[in-house]
């Protein structure tokens, strides 16, 4: 007896065992999910967060999620203004980021634009601004040469088209490492053809005139050089 008894508190104190085991773990699951019910402050402190670390598909979810979430927040509107102005907010964050030398993240920004606001007219005047961060700020003229060429391509007949194509023959006549009269001359005819009554026109075929001469040739350039 005494040994079908201690058989019968063991099975008891397993039972017991098992059961504490169980509530705690229950316990443990209902506080890690009452943790995941994050405030709309919080949310919009990562979205933000997201925002100026350049995770812009993360941070738009968040701005949206607040919406879907918490429309009677005090703050709601400051996250729609975020979804209403996104791709005006980042091309902000982009010059903001070039200010600072920040030129890569800067460029990456500006892409994410092009990638996703294709259609609106921010995006032609980002991809224009990619280019002429490389030319001016990192002076890498082919790289420039490729992305100016790209708003020719990708966005024909916006403002931003004509300069462009001005700026690939000004690179070819100017610029050291690139340098080719032929191609210069190919591209500013082509401006020529494409754009006649365009304000920089005259400064088009002011440079095919003078394109390989020295700057003393040039009369209304000597008073300059002297």
């Amino acid at each position: 007896m005494n040994f079908i008894h201690h058989i019968n508190s063991t099975v008891f104190l397993d039972k017991v065992m098992n059961n504490i085991k169980h509530f705690t773990y229950f316990l443990i699951l209902s506080i890690l999910f009452t943790g995941c019910g994050k405030s709309p402050e919080l949310v919009f402190s990562k979205a933000e967060e997201n925002f100026n670390e350049g995770a812009y598909g993360q941070a738009i979810r968040g701005f949206k999620k607040i919406i879907a979430k918490y429309d009677d927040w005090d703050r709601i509107n400051e996250a729609q203004e975020y979804i209403n102005n996104f791709s005006g907010k980042i091309y902000s964050h982009a010059e903001t980021l070039r200010n600072e030398k920040k030129f890569n993240k800067s460029i990456d920004a500006l892409n994410y634009i092009v990638n996703n606001f294709k259609d609106l007219s921010i995006a032609p005047k980002s991809q224009y601004m990619i280019g002429d961060i490389y030319m001016n700020d990192l002076k890498d003229f082919k790289e420039a040469i490729t992305h100016y060429n790209d708003v020719v391509k990708s966005f024909p007949g916006t403002k931003e088209e004509p300069h462009a194509q001005f700026m690939m023959g000004y690179i070819f006549a100017n610029s050291p490492d690139v340098k080719d009269s032929t191609k210069a001359i190919k591209e500013y005819h082509l401006f020529l053809e494409k754009y006649p009554n365009h304000e920089l026109a005259p400064s088009v075929q002011f440079e095919i005139e003078w394109l390989g001469k020295d700057i003393n040739d040039i009369p209304a350039l000597k008073h300059i050089s002297s």
